[in-house]
């Protein structure tokens, strides 16, 4: 008999890792840069880094949809003239090697394959753009499995808020006790479901690792295979 019905996952890090993310990161953002100047703008990558960050991590209530957070973005950055057409290519632009780079965890393929075999529900729970997100795991043969993928920017929740995960529940119809969330982030993936009572596995691996827990996980693993032991 199985111990729970739906498992949920984090999209970065847990199911896919980026191997050149500090690479990226910059690349990115220079992407963005030669977007600018092609528009008769010249910033330096520091302002321009700042500012997507301090957008990504805004408060619940000033949130919104990716086209709308990059045209305050560009406001912010002193650009006044551009069309539609201009303000996608920027966008697009800066996900692009995110999608690029992204490389699905060891074992990831053949462990969502034997959960759907079982009559799992799986789904994934994240703080990114659809855009940057769904690419990537089309790209890669992991979209197949999952049936919910949710996207911090699109629903206007992000990890660790109760919403969210009330969200993938739903669309899953699918209780609390029946639910196993996996995530490699103490704050965001474990102390979020946590919260709401979800059991949690968090995933030992990649630069979170180090980080110390919020709340204690229900498991740590080191390695996706490791779930089949727990569910």
């Amino acid at each position: 008999m199985k111990k729970f019905e739906g498992i949920l996952f984090d999209y970065g890090h847990t199911l896919v890792w980026f191997p050149h993310y500090r690479e990226i990161q910059l690349i990115s953002v220079q992407n963005v840069q030669r977007r600018l100047r092609a528009l008769g703008v010249s910033v330096k990558t520091s302002r321009i880094q700042a500012l997507i960050e301090e957008y990504a991590h805004r408060r619940k209530n000033q949130r919104v949809g990716i086209d709308a957070e990059f045209r305050e973005i560009l406001s912010g950055l002193g650009v006044a003239r551009y069309n539609e057409e201009d303000l996608h290519q920027i966008i697009e632009s800066h996900w692009r090697p995110y999608v690029q780079d992204a490389r699905a965890r060891m074992g990831a393929k053949n462990l969502l394959n034997y959960l759907k075999s079982k009559g799992y529900k799986l789904g994934i729970v994240a703080n990114i753009w659809s855009g940057g997100m769904n690419p990537a795991l089309e790209k890669l043969g992991l979209d197949r499995f999952l049936d919910t993928m949710i996207a911090s920017v699109d629903v206007g929740y992000q990890k660790p808020e109760p919403e969210i995960f009330q969200l993938a529940l739903k669309r899953l119809e699918l209780g609390v006790q029946e639910t196993i969330m996996i995530g490699d982030n103490p704050s965001s993936d474990i102390q979020g479901a946590h919260n709401l009572g979800i059991c949690t596995v968090r995933l030992m691996r990649g630069s979170n690792r180090t980080e110390p827990d919020v709340v204690e996980a229900d498991f740590k693993i080191r390695n996706l295979q490791t779930l089949t032991n727990i569910v």
